[in-house]
């Protein structure tokens, strides 16, 4: 949510140069305009801070169950967890997935986990 309003705001303050840069025969129409579009944005932070957070840590498991697994690749048992990747997938059963980094050929892909 913060990158979200800081990225708002730095639009807020592009719209009031704008204003500012508008020929003074347009400068009424202009501020109105950057009135309407101003109380559109702070419309839209106050609906993103109300939306909860896709990826609370809270309702996140810690860890996969099986945290080492065999390579799709090279079929070693080298395929391991990356700490920090697990997040929420509509793909798979579970719900989870996490990203896993083989130890012997490099391969990386994103992997179920329960």
């Amino acid at each position: 949510m913060t990158d979200i309003a800081s990225r708002l705001d730095a639009v807020k303050r592009d719209i009031e140069r704008l204003a500012a840069l508008a020929a003074p025969a347009e400068a009424e129409e202009a501020h109105g305009m950057v009135s309407a579009l101003q109380a559109e944005l702070d419309d839209l932070m106050r609906e993103a801070s109300a939306l909860p957070s896709e990826h609370t840590l809270s309702d996140l498991p810690h860890a996969p169950r099986h945290e080492e697994l065999r390579c799709p690749i090279c079929s070693l048992r080298s395929f391991i967890y990356r700490r920090g990747t697990l997040r929420r997938s509509n793909e798979t059963d579970s719900g989870f997935e996490a990203l896993f980094h083989c130890r012997s050929c490099g391969h990386e892909a994103w992997h179920e986990t329960r």
